[in-house]
């Protein structure tokens, strides 16, 4: 697939982007010359990105969004293409979590969580994947994952439900890549690690999987830079946060382990 091209003029929709990487990202495409469509369930927060970004000479339109309801999605596509006529990058990004012992989360927890984190993105693809194929050209889709769905889940023991999730975002990224490399569609995945708003003020670290990344602190502006240069490159892995590299390495050499004890202690099975 050729690259991405030129940005300027272009429009990028940023789910959740009234949040702190939402608005990273909004106002990085905004920088490159790119009209932003700002989506956030929280109307104040959607407008003041838009209001960044517009401070930097883009056009901007903010709507307000509950990315759990493929009806709420369909009118932010609908108010996208009224707005620029076009969408060549779509961020799936918006999330939330509940941080709770496992034996604590209730089924409320995980829909609550999932809704968004899983639904939200999936909602995003099938809403504006049609119209992206229909308008041609070369376009992009980078749906927000996290190390938490590339690393080690058992670091992670607070936060169940939202790693449940970011794993089936990547698998989700990772099958949709190749189909939609057919029409013009590039397909990134975002694994961030610890993006903070200040790194050299950030102390608190409240599960053990943070200890990989609390010498590589990044902050949204950072982590919006590797977006942009992922999909300058047509990426399908983003990966900001370095240090990320070894506990990736980490859990793969778990799962090698475990081939070896089945090769050692089992007999060969077909």
């Amino acid at each position: 697939m050729d690259d991405f091209g030129d940005f300027t003029g272009k429009c990028a929709v940023v789910t959740g982007g009234g949040g702190l990487l939402g608005a990273g990202m909004a106002t990085a495409f905004a920088r490159k010359g790119m009209n932003v469509v700002v989506s956030d369930l929280n109307a104040d927060t959607a407008a003041a990105t838009a209001a960044a970004v517009e401070a930097l000479g883009a056009k901007a339109l903010a709507v307000t969004t509950d990315v759990a309801d493929p009806d709420s999605v369909e009118r932010l596509a609908e108010q996208s293409y009224a707005a620029f006529g076009a969408v060549h990058v779509l961020c799936n990004n918006a999330g939330l979590a509940v941080l709770k012992p496992f034996v604590e989360l209730t089924r409320t927890d995980w829909n609550r969580v999932l809704s968004v984190q899983f639904d939200g993105v999936l909602n995003g693809i099938l809403t504006f994947m049609p119209r992206m194929i229909a308008q041609g050209g070369r376009s992009h889709i980078v749906n927000t994952s996290s190390m938490s769905g590339v690393g080690r889940a058992d670091l992670r023991q607070l936060n169940a439900p939202y790693v449940t999730a970011k794993f089936a975002v990547v698998g989700l990224s990772e099958t949709m890549a190749p189909s939609l490399a057919e029409h013009g569609i590039g397909v990134s995945v975002l694994c961030p690690g610890m993006t903070v708003a200040d790194p050299a003020n950030f102390t608190t670290f409240k599960m053990p999987s943070a200890q990989w990344y609390e010498h590589n602190l990044l902050d949204a502006d950072q982590v919006a830079q590797e977006v942009l240069h992922g999909i300058e490159e047509n990426r399908l892995h983003i990966f900001p946060h370095r240090a990320g590299r070894g506990e990736v390495q980490t859990r793969h050499q778990q799962l090698l382990d475990d081939f070896d004890k089945a090769e050692r202690t089992s007999p060969p099975l077909g």
